[in-house]
């Protein structure tokens, strides 16, 4: 009997799952760009358990006859491509044809589908991949596909789903993006039988921004961008160069209408931001401000056939691209920093240089403030010009001997009695790094990963029965949840209402999408009237995306806010708290997240740095 075997048709239904079927929100993805695809204006998601015990998607898109809904379970059959020509200009969103057989294959699948040609619906069960029954039925137009007990028959995927909350999230964010894309179409999603947000159909891309991240978008220092060349469009908002508080803050990319991680677009961005960034020292860590950006380019120069579940793309010529996205971004940041300039000149001659205007601002005017060089001034002033003027006179012999007698009993006095600033003797580096000699050379610190590792330790031994360190405000505060929080941060408050009071947040009602807050834990400097803590829990879910622990995202979440900034000026007695703080925790050499908080350099390494030794 040979060894090379064709693979049954169970088999390589279940591999195919295996690379398109990653977590729920994967099917959620399929399913709804299969309802858009057809042409659906209302779409409709319900969840339970995170997805584990069911998923159902309901929309009034075209729907199908019997026939091709029997087909469509078949293995790479499709509806949107027809030729190997068809395959090079991608315009629907879903297009492989292994999605519904896959899902079917890891589940027990119910499809109910009507098209508006058919009098009665169509009825098709599965269980496991195997077809169970096809029925007859009512419906009105369109489908409802129900996914009850994802993986139940692959045990071993199902215990690489992570947490209920975990899981929903992830679905969350999906539906997120989608109604960015679609603002014509109504979005609903529905979790363990509670409304979790409702997007009604809109006309507009910036009515449904609204809808999503709130009427302060676009009270924002945001850059609205739309430019086009040839068959290629890119418009959307982008985060200036001197803010770094923004009513929202992911980086969301769409290619014709997919969110997409691409490299080469990302690449482009960044490149287009740097320069900016470097010159005003904003945005550290390798960060760059927020966007939402659109890309649409003709179908025929996208290759979505590179990732199985159509996460990435690839473009025909990606050097066009590159230099497209770059050349309308650097323009747009050119723009926005002409125009900065021109308001921070009006505030200079409407108040004193030194009122009303921030750090960003005054590198800004620095930097774009034409500064004559010294030679320049001496050619200019030649004749009234005298080099020697300032120059003093020559000390004689017994002046210096007193000086020097002055100078060795000062330092034997220093000696004595040396502080510890003088002793350990830090200086900071770009407001961002601390700088610390050791006896075989230095230490470089990140200040801000550091004061978030001592943050984060304190707020553990809290979460874990410490005293709470908080400090009442003298007003309670009132913030207002963006609307797509305002489904699930109130509930989720209250249920961990205590593990917020033990770091130190008195939160006292909800109403609506309002929450009042009396106090806040001692290391919020910067309350800055209630957005830090927006920003917490933004920072936490995304934290619940790579941790299943509560108590630990929550912790790394307020750690990340309450640390002091790069770009933050310390001063010496600072910067010798910190370091003794730092050296105080149990893990000092790694932030949270795992970034390295110290970095260490020898003599050694910087004497062959100098090439001052062979090796």
């Amino acid at each position: 009997m040979g060894k090379i075997r064709i693979l049954s048709e169970e088999v390589s239904n279940r591999i195919a799952a295996g690379e398109v079927i990653e977590r729920p929100a994967s099917v959620v993805k399929e399913l709804v760009e299969n309802a858009i695809d057809a042409e659906a204006d209302q779409i409709i998601v319900t969840i339970e358990n995170g997805g584990r015990t069911l998923i159902k998607i309901v929309d009034n898109g075209c729907g199908m006859s019997e026939d091709d809904a029997l087909t469509a379970f078949e293995r790479h059959a499709t509806s949107k491509i027809r030729t190997v020509t068809d395959i090079f200009s991608i315009s629907s969103l879903g297009f492989r044809g292994e999605a519904l057989p896959s899902i079917a294959s890891v589940s027990n699948l119910t499809i109910l589908t009507r098209s508006s040609e058919d009098e009665v619906s169509t009825r098709i069960e599965f269980k496991g991949g195997r077809l169970v029954e096809v029925s007859k039925t009512s419906s009105n137009p369109g489908t409802t596909i129900e996914v009850r007990q994802l993986f139940g028959n692959v045990p071993a995927r199902r215990k690489f789903l992570k947490s209920e909350v975990v899981e929903f999230n992830h679905i969350l964010r999906y539906i997120h993006y989608q109604s960015l894309v679609y603002p014509h179409i109504s979005f609903r999603l529905l979790a363990n039988g509670r409304e979790k947000l409702h997007y009604p159909q809109v006309e507009s891309l910036e009515e449904r921004i609204r809808a999503v991240f709130g009427d302060s978008f676009f009270k924002e220092n945001l850059l609205r961008v739309d430019e086009s060349k040839d068959n290629i469009r890119l418009y959307g908002y982008m985060g200036g160069i001197d803010e770094e508080a923004t009513g929202f803050d992911k980086n969301y990319l769409f290619v014709n209408g997919r969110f997409i991680n691409d490299r080469i677009i990302y690449h482009s961005i960044k490149s287009s931001y740097e320069p900016f960034l470097k010159k005003y020292r904003t945005f550290q860590h390798g960060k760059i401000p927020p966007y939402i950006f659109f890309l649409e380019i003709d179908p025929a120069q996208v290759d979505y056939n590179v990732h199985p579940a159509k996460a990435e793309v690839r473009f025909r010529d990606s050097g066009m691209v590159h230099s497209f996205v770059k050349a309308v971004l650097t323009g747009k940041l050119l723009e926005h920093e002409d125009a900065k300039y021109s308001v921070i000149k009006e505030k200079i001659r409407e108040t004193s240089a030194s009122e009303g205007i921030n750090k960003v601002e005054a590198r800004i005017f620095n930097n774009k403030t034409d500064k004559k060089r010294f030679s320049e001034v001496e050619r200019e002033l030649k004749d009234v010009y005298q080099p020697d003027i300032f120059k003093g006179r020559e000390a004689s012999t017994e002046e210096l001997q007193r000086r020097f007698v002055e100078n060795r009993q000062r330092e034997e006095r220093q000696a004595l009695l040396p502080s510890e600033e003088e002793i350990v003797n830090p200086w900071q580096l770009h407001q961002s790094y601390i700088l610390v000699a050791t006896e075989d050379g230095m230490l470089v610190i990140d200040q801000h990963a550091a004061h978030e590792r001592v943050v984060y330790e304190k707020l553990l031994q809290r979460i874990h029965g410490a005293p709470a360190e908080s400090q009442k405000l003298l007003f309670p505060i009132v913030v207002e949840l963006p609307p797509y929080m305002s489904s699930t941060i109130p509930q989720l408050l209250e249920e961990k209402k205590d593990l917020f009071y033990n770091i130190g947040f008195g939160i006292k009602s909800f109403s609506g999408n309002s929450i009042v807050i009396d106090e806040i834990p001692a290391e919020l400097e910067n309350w800055d009237g209630g957005e830090i803590f927006i920003s917490i829990i933004k920072q936490l879910e995304d934290e619940l995306g790579e941790t299943e622990d509560f108590r630990d995202g929550l912790a790394k979440s307020v750690a990340c806010k309450s640390a002091v900034k790069a770009g933050q000026k310390l001063s010496r007695k600072e910067m010798l708290a910190l370091i003794n703080d730092l050296f105080a925790c149990d893990i000092p050499y790694y932030c949270p997240h795992g970034r390295p908080v110290i970095i260490k350099m020898t003599i050694h390494e910087l004497e062959r740095r100098f090439k001052r030794i062979e090796t």
